[in-house]
């Protein structure tokens, strides 16, 4: 048995969790996950430039986890547009750094309905006290 993944830490609930190749009905295509921590490190890296050193302090991990998140993701990002596939942005281990998501000023949890309907409610905020004894 292994031991329980660290939480990342995301500034934000991705305001779109689904991406599509255009001209292709949802049926006929395949879809391939991207978590929330990867995007979160596309965004850092790729998007804002920054440092994999500084990108990794943000989300609260050492450098060579950043690094296996990031190629991970960008391996999900590239097989998805080299074969025309969609990308649905879900699930992975992760806290919201602020409490806030999509710039709406929702609090504690996204109440945004997902594509089922119902609110997403797996992401919950970091405690002021952490106190699971597992040193991380």
């Amino acid at each position: 048995m292994g031991r329980r993944k660290k939480k990342r830490m995301v500034e934000a609930e991705p305001c779109a969790v689904f991406y599509k190749p255009q001209g292709i009905p949802m049926r006929e295509l395949e879809s391939l996950m991207l978590t929330v921590e990867g995007l979160e490190a596309l965004r850092l890296v790729d998007g804002e430039r920054m440092q994999q050193i500084e990108a990794a302090e943000r989300m609260g991990v050492s450098r060579p986890t950043l690094s296996r998140i990031l190629t991970e993701a960008r391996t999900t990002v590239a097989l998805a547009l080299s074969g025309g596939k969609a990308i649905r942005v879900d699930g992975g281990e992760y806290l919201l750094a602020s409490e806030t998501c999509c710039k709406r000023k929702h609090r504690r949890r996204c109440q945004m309905p997902t594509a089922t309907g119902q609110a997403a409610d797996k992401v919950t905020t970091p405690s002021p006290v952490e106190d699971d004894n597992t040193g991380e």
